[in-house]
């Protein structure tokens, strides 16, 4: 029944326990108001802890998801570190910046990430390497609203996370840090044709101010991977506490379909006929006929030449009647009654089931936990 198999939930949440203190996350960022619009109108970006708490999340799942964390590490500071997260390394001069209707209250504080408060002047000498970019690139005035966004997020965000992996002790090589830099420069030259003489003479930038800014990004994602890390042995305790998530069955089945050859719904009369000759091919299995016998008589299904067998399919992957019918079943079993779904009758019969095998699905365990871990940090 290849058209029956419908896969209806493909993030079925899998819980498990952190062991992260997540009221450090949650309790000590603040977002207020970041600039002014055109007509000198307070725009805010975040009002509440709650929502500063979402994209927080949000943004810890960007920056480390999977296999990804070194290139999400120079994309984040691509752009004369466009995404930085340090607060005072800037170092403005006065000069004239390129053009933008961006006016930002100096002495406004418009996040607060535990004692730190990051003000309007921050945020104008973290998005002047951006209009200067934008010089070059000619970015449009939506695009700088996204980017003005994503600053305030992920400042706060990585903030948290390196205050967090700075009190476990967490470290980084320089070699490691110098690895990153050699990196994000090579990233600005082919992305935006930017030098890394003309980064840091054009926008006042040190090697020594991205070098730090490199440091805390990398202590920030050493931290997420070691709070969201799962063992071998914590994902087999989970597979055998929940081995039914790790359950499929097989099935055979017989179809008397309530569509037409166009994929049409038949009229309500022959519906009516229908659902009588199911009950009576279903009549004719409980008495004992052979059941592959009679879906190759009567199945409306590309599975009838096979019997009616549908192979293994476990939870999620059948439409959500013939799923419960079919994983109520004992083997040998067929359905009691006749059902109903979007392409017509069913009759059921559970013919085996198996359980994934651990030592097959571990490394895609220990992966999902570890991101459901990731998402609770």
């Amino acid at each position: 029944m290849s058209e029956d198999k419908k896969i209806i939930n493909d993030n079925e949440e899998i819980k498990t326990e952190s062991t992260t203190n997540e009221e450090s996350v949650n309790n000590d960022v603040v977002i207020e108001a970041v600039a002014e619009n055109n007509n000198g109108e307070s725009e805010e970006i975040v009002q509440s802890e709650e929502v500063a708490e979402k994209g927080i999340k949000t943004k810890i799942k960007k920056l480390k998801n999977g296999k990804n964390t070194k290139s999400i590490i120079a994309m984040a500071v691509i752009g004369c570190l466009c995404l930085g997260v340090g607060f005072t390394y800037g170092k403005s001069v006065g000069r004239t910046l390129p053009a933008t209707s961006r006016k930002y209250r100096a002495n406004k504080v418009i996040a607060t990430v535990g004692d730190t408060k990051i003000t309007g002047e921050q945020l104008r000498q973290k998005m002047e390497p951006l209009f200067y970019i934008n010089a070059k690139t000619k970015m449009t005035d939506e695009e700088i609203d996204v980017y003005e966004a994503s600053f305030i997020d992920y400042m706060t965000t990585t903030e948290v996370l390196y205050l967090e992996g700075k009190a476990e002790g967490i470290k980084v090589e320089k070699e490691d840090i110098e690895n990153e830099y050699s990196t994000l420069m090579s990233s600005l030259q082919q992305t935006y044709n930017i030098t890394e003489d003309e980064l840091i003479n054009k926008c006042n930038i040190t090697k020594e101010d991205i070098e730090k800014e490199l440091e805390k990004e990398l202590i920030a994602v050493e931290y997420i991977g070691q709070a969201s890390e799962v063992t071998e042995k914590e994902a087999e305790n989970y597979y055998n506490k929940n081995k039914d998530e790790f359950l499929s069955v097989r099935a055979s089945h017989i179809l008397i379909s309530n569509r037409d050859d166009e994929g049409n719904d038949v009229s309500d009369e022959q519906k009516k006929k229908n659902k009588e000759k199911a009950e009576e091919i279903l009549k004719q299995a409980k008495e004992g006929v052979d059941f592959a016998q009679l879906a190759k008589e009567y199945s409306q299904d590309g599975s009838s030449e096979n019997g009616g067998d549908l192979d293994f399919f476990s939870k999620a992957q059948m439409v959500e009647p013939f799923e419960k019918a079919a994983f109520s079943l004992k083997n040998g079993e067929i359905y009691p009654e006749i059902v109903e779904t979007d392409y017509g009758y069913h009759i059921i019969k559970k013919t085996d089931e198996k359980y994934d095998d651990f030592d097959t699905i571990k490394e895609e365990l220990v992966y999902t936990l570890g991101y459901e871990k990731q998402s609770n940090i």
